[in-house]
C-alpha cells in the first residue's frame, strides 16, 4: 500500500514493550569506506538487537568483501541494484523483530539508542513508533566520524504532529524505532521514490499511528560530499537539496491525490464542507503544497479560496499572514525561483479583485522576508528582492 490515504485501518492490538525484540535493517550501496563504522556502532548497543540485516543493493566496490568479514554477527543479503526502497522492502520481509530500526550505512548509532527508544515506548503503549533528535557529524582527519551540533526538535503535540510533518520533515527516519505491525499496516516503501522515500514513509506512519518521543539523541548523521542515491540517480552531496525538492514535489502530489481536504486540519476532520472550515482547510493545504514546491496546486487552492471570498474586500488578516508564511516554508521560494516564468503565468490567472491583490502582496511579503532574513549570498538575496518587487507589481 503506497497511498497516503485516510489512515489505514489497524485491527491488531499494540504489544507491550517489555520483551520486544529489535531488528535493525541497513540498506547499503558502495559504502565500503563508511559501513564498518556504522555496523560497529550497531553491534555496540547497550541493549543488543535481535538481528542486524544488511541488504547490499548490488555494491560494486569492496562492500561485499568487508561485510562477509563480519560472519554471523550480521545477516548479509545481496541483491541486484534497484534503489534503497527495494532493499528496505526486502529487509522488512525478512525481519523477525517486533520493532524495526532502519539505519543508513554512512551514519553512526549512539550506544544507548535502542534501550532509550524502548524505554520511551514503555510510556506510550499506544504509539506506533518513537522518534528522537540526532547529532550532525562530519569526517575527521582519519575518516572516522566527528560529532557536531545537536539537531534539536521543535515541540509538537498530537493534534499538530501530522500537519507539521506534512509542511516539513523535522525528524530523521533513522531516529525512529517502528513497530513491525505498523509497517505491515501502512505497506511497503514506495519504489517509485528514489529519494525522499523515508519522508514518504514517515508521513504514512504518522497518518496512521500516534508517535512517541525520546528526548535522547540516537545517532550521528554524517554529512559528506560523496555520492548518494540509487545507481540510476547517483548525485553529489552538494546536489542534495535540488534532488530532495524534486522528490518532495512528488510527495506533495501524492498527498493531494490521496488525502481528504479535512485531514489537513488540526485535528483532522472528515467533513470540511461548511464555509469557514472549508476556507481553513484550503489555507492549510495551500501551505503544504507551497512547502513541497507544488506551485500550480498551491495556486489552485488560492483560486478556490478567492472564489469563497467577497470580491470587494481583501482576505482576512490571518489568511494573508498564512500565505506570506507559506512562501517562506519548505521549497516554495526555491520552486518560485526555479520556475519563475511559470509562476508569473500562474499569477496572471488570478482575478483582478481586492482579495486577489491582497493575496499577491502577501506572497511578495513572504519573498521580502526571505530576502531579508534567510542566510544566503548577496547575489541570492538580491535576486529574491527583485522577485519580491516583481510579484508586488502584479498586485497593482
Amino acid at each position: 500500500m503506497n497511498n497516503l490515504n485516510t489512515a489505514p485501518s489497524f485491527s491488531g492490538s499494540i504489544q507491550p514493550v517489555g520483551d520486544l525484540r529489535v531488528s535493525v535493517l541497513v540498506p547499503t550501496f558502495n559504502r565500503a569506506n563508511y559501513i564498518a563504522e556504522c555496523l560497529d556502532s550497531l553491534l555496540s548497543q547497550t541493549m543488543p538487537a535481535l538481528e542486524i540485516i544488511v541488504i547490499d543493493d548490488g555494491s560494486e566496490d569492496g562492500t561485499a568483501k568487508l561485510l562477509k568479514s563480519y560472519g554471523n554477527r550480521i545477516r548479509y543479503i545481496r541483491k541486484d541494484n534497484g534503489g534503497k526502497p527495494t532493499a528496505v522492502n526486502l529487509g522488512l520481509s525478512l525481519a523477525q523483530g517486533d520493532l524495526i530500526w532502519i539505519f543508513d550505512d554512512d551514519d553512526v548509532a549512539l550506544p544507548g539508542a535502542i534501550a532509550q527508544h524502548v524505554q520511551a515506548l514503555q510510556t506510550r503503549p499506544d504509539a506506533g513508533f518513537v522518534y528522537s533528535p540526532h547529532f550532525y557529524g562530519h569526517d575527521g582527519a582519519n575518516g572516522k566520524i566527528v560529532r557536531g551540533k545537536l539537531h534539536q526538535l521543535p515541540p509538537h503535540n498530537a493534534e499538530s504532529f501530522f500537519y507539521d510533518l506534512m509542511k516539513g520533515c523535522f525528524y530523521h527516519l533513522a531516529t525512529a524505532l517502528v513497530r513491525a505491525e505498523a509497517y505491515r499496516t501502512v505497506g511497503d516503501f514506495d519504489t517509485g521514490l528514489l529519494s525522499s522515500e523515508d519522508y514518504d514513509m514517515q508521513l504514512r506512519l504518522a497518518n496512521a499511528f500516534p508517535a512517541a518521543y525520546c528526548p535522547e539523541p540516537s545517532f550521528i548523521f554524517r554529512q559528506h560530499t560523496g555520492l548518494r542515491g540509487a545507481k540510476s540517480i547517483r548525485y553529489q552531496g552538494a546536489e542534495r537539496t535540488n534532488v530532495f525538492r524534486q522528490f518532495d514535489q512528488r510527495i506533495g502530489l501524492k498527498l493531494r491525490k490521496n488525502l481528504p481536504l479535512g485531514h489537513y486540519l488540526m485535528p483532522k476532520q472528515q467533513d470540511a464542507t461548511t464555509p469557514a472550515v472549508h476556507r481553513q482547510a484550503l489555507l492549510a493545504r495551500l501551505s503544504v503544497m507551497a512547502s513541497k514546491g507544488c506551485l500550480p496546486e498551491m495556486m489552485e487552492d488560492l483560486q478556490n479560496l478567492l472564489a469563497l471570498s467577497p470580491e470587494t474586500a481583501a482576505l482576512e488578516t490571518h489568511e494573508l499572514q498564512t500565505i506570506a508564511k507559506a512562501i517562506c516554508t519548505g521549497y516554495a521560494a526555491a520552486a518560485i525561483e526555479h520556475d519563475w516564468k511559470d509562476f508569473k503565468r500562474l499569477l496572471a490567472t488570478l482575478p483582478r479583485t481586492p482579495a486577489a491583490h491582497s493575496a499577491v502582496r502577501s506572497m511578495a511579503l513572504g519573498l521580502f522576508m526571505l530576502a531579508r532574513g534567510y542566510p544566503g549570498t548577496i547575489a541570492v538575496r538580491w535576486r529574491r528582492f527583485r522577485q519580491a518587487a516583481a510579484v508586488a507589481l502584479c498586485s497593482i
